[in-house]
């Protein structure tokens, strides 16, 4: 016999308590929430031909998931029918049951749009040992116990039976936490699920499914084994599909005991050591797979159906209806998207057959806003964006043939973190206090260009905040495909997509090299510590000394050295390629602060708060304006923050 079989339940496989939340029948619920007057009416949910899900009223005359629509109305010619292709309110709702269940532990993994585990052991334990007067609330099951107890036994005795590991304490508990979970979601989105409660998720799924609908089953300890095996077919198992199910058939294993009683050995022939041992694992309801924690997904699209589209026109116009709500669908998440997929499925009308393309492209941050805390399009970036999904639709239909679209999708992909803070030269630069900020060489009008050794740091994120980009005058008039090449051209893949663009026509002259040794030690870093560019800090630091020592590697130190006027004439350079019609380059210049070797209109780029706080530290730094210019020629070339500003000499 396997040592698998052998194998019995033990007090560590009962460490965990896991419960498993799904929503009943979710989308014709949804819309009977949205609609009530659906409510005690045979409802059904429809994708193109087919019920994709209906309220248990229409259940009852036979009609099951997936089936033809004709069908379902010859069973129910009562039968209501609600379009159910645009997911977008299906999703709002299951944004909110997620964060219902955030309330309650932070373990949370969201599985589809209905379903979450929710591992709660953390939460139960400390409510055991918080609470010493617990035992007498806990006497008693919220819901079903599986399998049912003898007639006079208390649900504590039964549990104790079981197992005496002290489990029983745990997953009463954890009864009446899924009961309150349950509750808090149909008081706040009038919505009613079902629960399992077990040791691991596996089980927590599979006896949450024995009593539905708005009900919720645990099951006894000790008895996976004998509860999976009475399951029936292989396939009533979790991560078993019709393609393992056939292998396992042409094996002889039909039932979920079958699949108990085979060898491992037979098993591994056919599927692999690895899978054969996940499925004998799974068969005696065995599974160490832990909760893990979901973030916020990694891509947000919309896909729509539709009768032929063969005119160009046509497709553009869906593309900007789908573009509308995949905008909204964002809108609550926070981040940007910078990169656009776009789906077609043509059809072939001479092997009446059908296929999927997708390809992707770039988009800009600064085609997004935030407004009231939400993500919106900037002025005009509609059009830009429906210009760069027509480019990728154009690279996949040839517009000279004829041609049958008969789905069209959308989805937003790389998303970035919008960046909040003090509105400081730092915060533009660096992410974390502690992170020396390398060469950085050049400034677009889009973003900061680096160099190509500084694009590959993988510790320095240069993600803005578009609320600082649209508030410092940035203008979407040049796009970053003109510094990299045709945007449509290729395919950005996950890796290179990360790298910032080089700016292709800087100065090739090398750098001044450090003369002075205790320039030597890191010409070509500097630490955040010493930028003193943090505007509180700087207002601490001011109100105690205004006396900065020349030698000083600090900001203060920096400044000082590069105030001197220099004799050379100055040159034109790629970083004056930046304009901004709001602000008035007049006022800017060697009479109001600005050192003569600073270009002006670079200046006038960055935002207002940001200029002032350099004019003060420029000030602070040399208020004499007087000597220093030799020394200041060799130590310019070297300081990093000072190239955003110097002219190319």
């Amino acid at each position: 016999m396997d040592d698998l079989e052998t194998q019995g339940d033990s007090e560590d496989q009962h460490s965990r308590i896991i419960i498993h939340i799904d929503m009943d029948y979710f989308y014709a619920q949804v819309e009977e929430v949205l609609n009530p007057s659906l409510k005690n009416l045979p409802l059904g949910v429809k994708q193109r031909t087919m019920i994709v899900t209906s309220n248990y009223i229409a259940r009852e005359f036979g009609i099951k998931k997936m089936m033809l629509i004709s069908e379902a109305k010859k069973l129910c010619p009562e039968l209501v029918l609600v379009n159910g292709e645009d997911l977008t309110k299906y999703r709002q709702m299951s944004v909110k049951i997620n964060e219902i269940m955030h309330k309650f532990t932070p373990n949370v993994e969201k599985l589809g749009l209905d379903e979450n585990f929710l591992d709660i052991t953390k939460e139960i334990c400390q409510k055991l040992e918080q609470d010493e007067n617990i035992d007498q609330h806990i006497e008693n099951v919220e819901g079903y116990i599986h399998p049912p107890i003898e007639t006079g036994m208390s649900a504590r005795g039964a549990f104790r039976r079981a197992c005496c590991c002290g489990c029983d304490r745990k997953l009463i508990l954890a009864t009446h936490i899924a009961k309150e979970i349950r509750n808090c979601v149909f008081q706040e989105l009038g919505l009613k699920c079902s629960a399992g409660v077990s040791h691991n998720k596996l089980l927590a799924k599979l006896v949450g499914g024995i009593n539905k609908h708005n009900k919720q089953t645990v099951l006894l300890p000790n008895y996976a084994s004998e509860f999976v095996a009475s399951l029936g077919p292989v396939k009533s198992l979790t991560g078993i599909g019709e393609k393992t199910a056939q292998i396992l058939e042409d094996c002889g294993i039909k039932t979920v005991r079958e699949l108990q009683e085979t060898a491992l050995e037979q098993l591994r022939r056919k599927l692999g050591l690895e899978q054969a041992s996940k499925l004998k694992e799974m068969a005696f309801g065995r599974d160490n797979a832990p909760v893990k924690q979901t973030g916020k997904p990694k891509s947000v699209g919309l896909e729509d159906s539709c009768s032929a589209i063969s005119i160009r026109a046509d497709a553009e116009e869906k593309f900007r209806h789908l573009l509308v709500r995949l905008v909204k669908n964002i809108a609550d998440d926070g981040r940007i998207p910078i990169a656009i997929k776009v789906t077609v499925r043509k059809h072939d009308s001479v092997k009446k057959t059908s296929h999927r393309e997708c390809k992707q492209d770039k988009i800009l941050p600064s085609f997004f806003r935030h407004k009231d805390c939400k993500v919106v399009l900037a002025e005009g970036a509609q059009e830009k964006i429906l210009a760069t999904i027509m480019k990728v639709f154009e690279r996949m239909v040839d517009l000279s043939s004829p041609f049958n679209i008969t789905l069209l999708g959308l989805s937003f992909f790389k998303f970035q973190e919008r960046k909040v803070g003090i509105k400081s030269i730092a915060n533009y630069l660096i992410k974390k206090s502690d992170i020396e900020v390398q060469s950085i060489t050049n400034l677009s009008n889009e973003a900061l260009v680096l160099s190509d050794g500084f694009a590959s740091n993988k510790s320095f994120s240069m993600a803005m905040d578009c609320d600082q980009m649209s508030s410092a005058g940035f203008s979407d008039s040049a796009s970053l495909a003109s510094l990299s090449g045709s945007e449509s051209d290729v395919e950005p893949s996950p890796k290179k997509s990360r790298r910032m663009v080089t700016y292709l026509a800087r100065k090739k002259e090398s750098l001044l090299t450090a003369t002075s040794e205790d320039e030597l030690s890191s010409p070509s870093k500097l630490r955040v510590a010493e930028m003193r560019l943090n505007s509180k800090e700087y207002d601490q630091e001011t109100s105690q000394s205004s006396d900065i020592p020349s030698s000083s590697k600090s900001w203060g130190g920096f400044v000082k050295n590069h105030l001197s006027s220099s004799s050379t004439p100055i040159k034109t350079s790629p970083l004056a390629t930046i304009s901004n019609s709001n602000t008035d380059t007049t006022s800017i210049g060697a009479g109001t602060g600005l050192p003569t070797n600073v270009d002006p209109e670079v200046f006038n780029a960055l935002p207002a708060d940001v200029q002032q706080e350099l004019l003060q530290n420029w000030r602070l730094g040399n208020p004499t304006q007087s000597s220093g210019a030799t020394s200041s020629t060799a130590s310019s070339s070297k300081n990093t923050l000072h190239r955003y500003f110097v002219k190319n000499t």
